[in-house]
């Protein structure tokens, strides 16, 4: 009798405790078996884990620099959008048959509003205001709806004099380039933007296409 009493008494004081809140439900955990967070705020996701490791670039590679962003590095338009942390890697890759090294810079940003086709169609167009490149559209990586591709080539550049009323081709002068090159890819998944570029010398498209869907792969 008295042990039916005791558990009784554990029965009621349990029930109390679940309608005031002050113990989770198994399904809905702050963190999963995983450890990818339930329900987290976007400011409180870890990106580190979430960038390109040394596994995941072409061997050879030298990571150059790995580090947070802070609110004082972005612009005011990304702030609006919800900007509530970023994270930035760059890797050197080695020179390869194509040429030269390339770099990779991988970076993550985490938004709390707005739609992310919103955001990654925002940032292709801001993209697009550099001078002195022709940009011209990418098979899209398996990366998710949220996905823009594309490459961005130098304008040759002669310069020129003014003779006679007309302008030629300056004497001896070799043609010259106002901006680098290079290819990206823009996807956005949950609350997390990425934006992976290659540029230099070695850079490829295929490589490229590749980190992104391993970066993409990373978020689950």
């Amino acid at each position: 009798m008295q042990r039916s009493l005791i558990i009784g008494l554990c029965l009621i004081v349990c029930a109390a405790l679940l309608g005031a809140g002050c113990i989770s439900n198994p399904g809905t955990g702050n963190v999963s078996a995983t450890g990818t967070a339930a329900t987290v705020s976007p400011a409180n996701i870890s990106l580190a884990p979430l960038a390109l490791g040394p596994a995941d670039v072409p061997a050879g590679s030298t990571l150059t620099s790995a580090r947070q962003k802070s609110a004082d590095e972005v612009s005011t338009l990304a702030k609006d959008l919800g900007w509530q942390q970023g994270y930035v890697i760059i890797y050197s890759t080695p020179a390869n048959s194509t040429g030269g090294p390339a770099l990779i810079t991988q970076t993550l940003t985490v938004y709390s509003k707005k739609s992310m086709a919103d955001i990654v169609a925002l940032v292709d167009s801001s993209e697009r205001q550099q001078k002195g490149l022709v940009f011209s559209r990418l098979a899209l990586p398996a990366t998710g709806a949220d996905t823009i591709a594309f490459s961005a080539a130098p304008v040759t550049v002669t310069p020129t004099l003014t003779t006679g009323g007309m302008t030629v081709p300056a004497q001896g002068a070799d043609a010259s380039t106002q901006a680098e090159g290079y290819s990206e890819v823009i996807f956005g998944k949950g609350t997390v933007l990425e934006v992976i570029r290659m540029s230099g010398p070695g850079a490829q498209y295929d490589t490229l296409k590749s980190l992104a869907e391993t970066a993409y792969a990373k978020l689950g």
